[in-house]
């Protein structure tokens, strides 16, 4: 039995219709939701550059007062959550749009617009290119005793096909920002068959059952008094299925210009007063008391209220997150997120995210010396590697394979033999 928060056709929300397709959209909504990526990355940068700061107080002068900017730097980590949130709505307005230009034949194609290899074709060229290229210069700096320790054999295979959170140890023992990567890689395994579920009940019932899926994994964590469960994709899966539903609701009830604004505006408030509402908070794990289990529910609203207005008619705050320097490190976040911890490390301008006790340094040094540094390296991961296979498989299906360079017809042969070079590698230095 289906529960519809819209009026259905065809038992779905929608007829195909009716929905806009991909090249019907207004190109700088999707620009702008590059932008959001990059606001993503970025704020997570400033909270490992202040962790490498030692944790400084700064403050910011306002006439005769100073306003305090620690909870900004804080709760950096909120650029995790923004992430989670937008790939599930990002993920989801390109299902829904797949469907719109015809699904072909098959029970997947016509529930979800492709087979669930191809999904998981273009997963894997779109996040593991950068993510390989990242260990293999790690593996290298490792070897050469210039950045940590060689990881151990079986951490190493386990973040090749990015479990390594089935091992708590092995976490962030390569990069301390790969502990996310699980997060997101089993989502995408899951993404296809979350969306025909989606696409089969009411919106509301949908994201409620995501929510307590999460909150039972919360409060297993309190009772058996073991954080490892906030390693695992249920205790974040509320966060990918509400920007689900949010995509949904744009895909189908456009908002107008002023209802737009409105959110977008209510939506990045929300985000930006999240360290102030809960500054006694800022960890990003543990919010396991009454105060603390509605911090996702806050976080979630705001960032799925910022994306509704994005989507909407344009508006001030479309062309802000459109605007073309925004948009070119929204095409670089990825990289940005995946590099910048080692920057920062060999950069050695203070404490090491994480690793010890805080030693002092300037935040604004750090922040002018890491920020073009990291810019720059990823820009060269990204036109170098990202971007070369991700066009390997937006080839057009008419073009004669000869004409196609052997790299873009076999991209997953190179990143097979690329897997085995760095486990060999990693045997011959151990």
């Amino acid at each position: 039995m289906k529960f519809p928060l819209f009026l259905t056709r065809g038992n779905s929300l929608v007829a195909a219709e009716n929905v806009p397709s991909d090249r019907a959209r207004d190109t700088a909504h999707i620009a702008a939701l590059t932008g959001v990526r990059a606001f993503a990355a970025l704020w997570v940068v400033l909270y490992h550059a202040w962790f490498v700061a030692g944790r400084p107080k700064p403050m910011l002068p306002l006439l005769t007062a100073q306003f305090d900017l620690t909870p900004i730097f804080a709760f950096g980590w909120l650029g995790v959550d923004l992430f989670f949130v937008l790939s599930g709505f990002l993920l989801t307005r390109q299902a829904w749009g797949k469907i719109a230009r015809g699904t072909g034949s098959g029970w997947l194609r016509s529930q979800f617009g492709e087979t669930y290899l191809g999904f998981l074709r273009r997963r894997v060229l779109r996040v593991y290119p950068a993510y390989y290229t990242t260990i293999s210069i790690l593996l290298v700096l490792a070897a050469l005793h210039i950045y940590r320790s060689p990881p151990e054999k079986a951490d190493l295979l386990l973040h090749l096909v990015m479990f390594h959170n089935l091992v708590e140890r092995y976490l962030v023992t390569i990069n301390d920002v790969f502990w996310t990567v699980p997060f997101e890689w089993q989502f995408y395994l899951v993404f296809p068959l979350l969306f025909v579920a989606l696409r089969k009940t009411n919106l509301i019932a949908f994201y409620v059952a995501a929510a307590l899926l999460a909150f039972g994994a919360k409060e297993w964590v309190v009772i058996h008094d073991n954080g490892y469960m906030q390693l695992q994709l249920p205790i974040r899966l509320d966060a990918f299925v509400a920007g689900m539903c949010a995509a949904t609701f744009a895909e189908h009830r456009r908002l107008q210009r002023e209802p737009a604004l409105i959110a977008f505006t209510l939506g990045l408030a929300g985000l930006l007063s999240t360290p102030w509402v809960y500054s006694a908070y800022p960890i990003g794990g543990h919010y396991f008391d009454t105060i603390g289990l509605t911090r996702p529910l806050w976080i979630q609203a705001s960032i799925c209220l910022f994306l509704l207005g994005l989507s909407g008619e344009p508006h001030p705050g479309v062309r802000l997150f459109s605007n073309s320097v925004v948009v070119w490190l929204g095409l670089i976040s990825y990289s940005i997120y995946l590099v910048h911890v080692p920057v920062l490390g060999l950069l050695e301008l203070g404490a090491y995210p994480g690793r010890g006790g805080p030693v002092r340094a300037d935040l604004a040094r750090v922040i002018v010396t890491a920020m073009p540094v990291v810019i720059a390296t990823s820009a060269v991961l990204y036109y170098l590697v990202e971007r070369p296979f991700q066009r390997s498989w937006k080839l057009d299906s008419d073009q004669p394979r000869s004409s196609v360079r052997w790299w873009s017809r076999n991209p997953f042969v190179i990143l097979s033999v690329w897997a085995v070079a760095q486990f060999a590698f990693l045997v011959a230095v151990s």
